[in-house]
């Protein structure tokens, strides 16, 4: 019976150490925050006139809301954004699956509301010949500084940031 309990209590503190061991590893990286506040769309931005690349299709694009997580470091700060989009098919009675790239512009502004750096990119979808509106939801981040913040736009095109 002894050799019993000396056995569950070796197996309770090892559980311990290990529990222990893995909340003090993380503790060492950095945590992630929502700051939604810290992300912001242009009027002018949210909205994009497109066509679709293979059958010229006007397609109709917008924010359909925006999610944010920081990671703070000691003079930075990188922010995971989460862009929902509504895209809209104009024409309802093509049969054909409408292809897109969906252009972006990620800017990094100082708290002087200086550019400090500009992101262009793109996310290549679809839209099948049953749907007429889809919901996708893009995911991509950019490094600001400690007190800046993030503007994100839409454009038709995709722009050179070089």
């Amino acid at each position: 019976m002894a050799t019993l309990t000396v056995v569950s209590h070796a197996r309770l503190a090892i559980v311990g150490l290990c529990m222990f061991a893995l909340y003090g590893c993380s503790t060492f990286s950095p945590e992630s925050v929502n700051c939604d506040q810290r992300v912001s769309a242009v009027e002018l931005g949210a909205r994009s006139s497109l066509l679709a690349t293979e059958t010229g299709e006007p397609l109709e694009v917008r924010f359909n809301g925006v999610s944010a997580f920081c990671t703070n470091y000691d003079t930075e700060t990188y922010i995971d954004i989460k862009a929902g989009l509504k895209i809209l098919r104009l024409n309802s009675d093509i049969s054909e699956v409408a292809e897109l790239e969906v252009p972006f512009l990620a800017v990094a502004v100082s708290v002087e509301d200086t550019i400090l750096e500009r992101k262009s990119f793109g996310f290549k979808m679809a839209i099948n010949s049953k749907n007429r509106t889809i919901y996708p939801v893009v995911d991509f981040g950019i490094t600001i500084p400690s007190d800046g913040r993030a503007i994100i736009l839409l454009t038709p095109e995709a722009i050179s940031t070089e």
